[in-house]
């Protein structure tokens, strides 16, 4: 018997992620919100770490400009004018939040369990102020209905008190008070949509040259505009409302997109000076341990930095390919994380970091990145249409069929195929039933 032994050598590749690259890659990953918490727990636990000084002026001025915003329009209440404006519904929520109220109410609207789950998830995506952030679309994508059902949970909720609540814009939200109060007509509607800028500089008798209007009767609709809550969420409750801080704002600008990763809250850090001197004396005792704290410090600055231009690129490159959309209010475009790496340069892996629970602030309101990642079907023509497109293609066919001989699944699989696309007859069943709508035999008018 005899043992034979051998020595084989075996070359391997191994990633191996150093202390800074999982630095980056936690920096990266976290949402505007956590990314300033994250950063202030640094702010207290490593000592070489201080905020740099241009933080508090840029504080300042974000603090500044929204506080101009909402009283250059609005006179001012006192508590007890306001006392008379308040309706029952402030007793009851005064000892709870606005989300409890609104909840309330919607417990007696006869709603399906589908529409009720959607209007609950409207309630709980409002901001402190009331106001409905959420694109609509980003909302029928969510539970895949159409928009129609969507819009009309809306316009329940902003039936609510206090009134005003779930409007998009402050124009909306002035009209809906109007037309609560019963006395919305032409003339609010002009002056709301054109004239709250001249309002608030009291241009009183341009207004009234303008429409041909009696400066009297003119300040008689002003005063009550003036009489109306810009903020109706903002008196109920006491409780700290969750809302999404945007970590990236699209901002038309002379037609042009343009992206901006939001820092606005985020402190500004710096290394402090007084520990870099103490680091030439390489005798002293502190030596490893502030070199250390600085060298976490410096990686901390520089993965933040890595962190905007990362996100900026792949925001840039979702607008590049969602133009349409932001601009010409088109349909979204097939779009995947592979098409915005080898775009980008980046890895998909760091694409999909940079994209999972960021929102963008846009003209059309608040989504998700990973909204404007479409998944799509090819057509003859060797190009790809969306599924939304897709979907919104088989409510029009359904919405102009002939109610008395509707179309069964498989002849709009063949309308579709038809045009260029190709859908088999259990893909038009599958997106009809997440839009909704039921089958033939039940939309059939006898």
């Amino acid at each position: 018997m005899s043992l034979n032994f051998s020595l084989d050598l075996k070359l391997e590749q191994k990633l191996v992620m150093t202390q800074e690259m999982q630095l980056a890659v936690k920096v990266l990953q976290l949402p505007n919100n956590e990314l300033k918490e994250y950063i202030e727990d640094e702010l207290l636990e490593n000592p070489v770490l201080e905020l740099d000084s241009s933080y508090d002026e840029r504080l300042d001025k974000v603090i500044q400009i929204y506080s101009d915003y909402s009283d250059d329009y609005f006179t001012d209440y006192s508590e007890d004018e306001y006392d008379e404006k308040i309706t029952p519904f402030y007793f009851l929520s005064n000892k709870r939040s606005l989300y409890d109220c609104l909840k309330e109410q919607l417990g007696y609207i006869p709603l399906t369990k589908r529409d009720r789950k959607i209007a609950e998830y409207i309630i709980d995506n409002l901001d402190q102020n009331g106001y409905l952030n959420m694109h609509e679309l980003s909302i029928a994508n969510k539970f895949k209905v159409s928009l129609d059902i969507v819009r009309n949970i809306i316009t329940i909720i902003q039936d609510f008190e206090p009134s005003g609540v779930c409007a998009r814009n402050l124009k909306e939200c002035l009209k809906i008070q109007l037309k609560n109060k019963g006395v919305y007509d032409h003339l609010y509607e002009k002056l709301i949509d054109n004239e709250l800028e001249n309002i608030a500089n009291k241009a009183y008798t341009f207004i009234s040259q303008k429409y041909g209007v009696e400066e009297e009767k003119l300040l008689r609709y002003i005063e009550v505009i003036k009489s109306l809550d810009p903020k109706p969420g903002c008196r109920l409750g006491d409780e700290t409302v969750k809302y999404v801080v945007p970590d990236v704002y699209i901002e038309n600008i002379d037609g042009e997109f343009i992206v901006r990763v939001n820092e606005d809250n985020l402190p500004m850090l710096k290394i402090n000076k007084q520990y870099k001197n103490i680091l030439r004396n390489r005798n002293c005792e502190e030596y490893k341990y502030i070199k250390s704290k600085i060298e976490a410090a410096y990686w901390l600055i520089k993965s933040i930095e890595q962190r905007r231009e990362t996100i900026k690129k792949v925001a840039e490159s979702i607008v590049k390919h969602q133009i349409g959309f932001f601009k010409y209010d088109e349909s979204l475009k097939p779009l995947n994380l592979k098409t915005i790496s080898e775009e980008t340069g980046l890895h998909e892996s760091t694409v999909s970091r940079a994209i999972n629970g960021k929102y963008a602030q846009t003209p059309k309101g608040v989504f998700e990145l990973k909204y404007f990642l479409v998944r799509g079907l090819s057509t003859y023509y060797g190009d790809n249409v969306s599924i939304d497109t897709l979907k919104n293609k088989i409510s029009d066919i359904i919405n102009n069929e002939n109610k008395k001989k509707p179309y069964s699944d498989q002849q709009i699989a063949d309308i579709l195929n038809a045009t260029g696309v190709k859908i088999s007859r259990r893909t038009v069943t599958k997106y009809r039933e997440e839009l909704g709508i039921e089958s033939s035999s039940k939309r059939k008018i006898k």
